[in-house]
């Protein structure tokens, strides 16, 4: 199947997704407003188009609304060129109320392509009227399926579902049992924390004070990874390092900047703890490439990726900007090197069951067999 995808940018937690539909010999593209600066086209490389110049009126009136660009569009008329000669059979879409979004949808109606919309959502959470209708309204008019990442464990508010809306999960790598086999050193676990530098919600002083807590009775290492590419994140960082300094952690925590996708394999593959102390946390696929990887996972209750999580088996789910329940948290984890070694298995069989390329095709699947009577197993 010739497959579209329309977004802000390729974000890398839909590389394994786009990996696996070319595996299975789906023809893909990606047409993309910009480009990130950690981003991996190892697998495809994602199309910009320069931008209209009414796009720049409605910038300059409406702003750029942050790196989602949701006023950007490129010329219509020579986007229809190409969508028209590209002519995909389905085209999957971030987001439908971003302009740019709209513009593909339309072509996509005219063209009579399938449309799947694709947002970070719970899909059992709660909507207003408006919104419900709002949402309602776009699946029928574009006559599209729309899919999520995101549900809750506790699924009886499945009525708050909308029709032809879908859990598919975003898929990971999964390590095979071999490689699997990382055994805790005398320096003890080493946890692992990603999240870019000048964002605060990612709370890097908060787990860091947390360590500070238990740097005299355990022994552990800490590695930080982030974006820094910008004069500001190179400012928030130095800051977060005179943090570790005025608390004495200089040698425990390691820093890492802009490391590549490919290489974060690496890294998850060394560690034995992922910590994610991030509020308003979207979604966080970090939590579930770290489980691919055998990691148990913290992570807070503000965290779409969450319902991942169950505790005391994979991990455990802490109050947001909490410093208490991190640090009891960690403390759990790395106090009983018995209990994290059961708990690394259980994190990986988890990801092995529910976050696989192969899970997230037959749900994908399930989707187009329902919502468009296609088959694509």
């Amino acid at each position: 199947m010739k497959m579209l995808f329309v977004a802000p940018r390729f974000h890398t937690n839909q590389v394994q997704l786009i990996k696996k539909l070319l595996d299975e010999k789906h023809e893909v593209s990606f047409h993309v407003a910009n480009i990130g600066p950690t981003e991996d086209h190892s697998l495809i490389v994602p199309t910009t188009f320069k931008q209209s110049k009414l796009s720049v009126i409605v910038e300059k009136i409406f702003g750029k609304g942050a790196s989602t660009r949701k006023n950007y569009f490129p010329n219509p008329i020579k986007y229809w060129q190409v969508f028209k000669q590209l002519n995909p059979e389905m085209v999957v879409i971030r987001d439908p109320y971003k302009l740019f979004s709209l513009m593909a949808a339309f072509y996509a109606r005219i063209t009579k392509a399938r449309i799947v919309f694709y947002t970070q959502e719970n899909l059992y959470r709660s909507r207003s009227w408006r919104l419900r209708l709002k949402q309602k309204l776009t699946i029928r008019f574009f006559r599209a399926a729309w899919m999520t990442p995101i549900k809750s464990n506790d699924i009886s508010g499945n009525n708050n579902a909308l029709k032809y809306m879908y859990y598919v999960p975003l898929p990971v790598t999964v390590t095979t049992e071999e490689k699997f086999n990382n055994q805790i050193a005398n320096e003890g676990p080493k946890i692992l924390m990603v999240g870019k530098y000048h964002q605060e919600r990612k709370k890097h002083l908060l787990f860091i004070r947390a360590l500070s807590r238990l740097k005299n009775k355990y022994q552990f290492t800490a590695t930080i990874v982030g974006e820094c590419a910008t004069p500001a994140q190179q400012l928030n960082l130095n800051t977060i390092k005179q943090e570790v300094d005025n608390l004495k952690l200089t040698g425990l925590i390691d820093f890492k900047q802009n490391v590549p996708y490919h290489k974060m394999a690496d890294l998850y593959a060394a560690h034995h703890i992922f910590v994610l102390p991030a509020i308003n946390e979207q979604y966080g696929v970090s939590v579930n490439e770290a489980m691919g990887y055998g990691l148990p996972v913290i992570c807070t209750d503000t965290c779409g990726a969450k319902f991942n999580i169950t505790n005391g088996q994979n991990g455990f789910v802490v109050k947001s900007d909490n410093l208490d329940d991190l640090a009891a948290s960690l403390e759990k984890l790395i106090s009983d090197y018995q209990k994290l070694t059961q708990m690394r298995a259980q994190s990986l069989q988890y990801a092995r069951e529910n976050l696989s390329a192969d899970t997230f095709y037959s749900k994908f699947a399930q989707l187009t067999r329902e919502r468009f009577s296609i088959a694509m197993n």
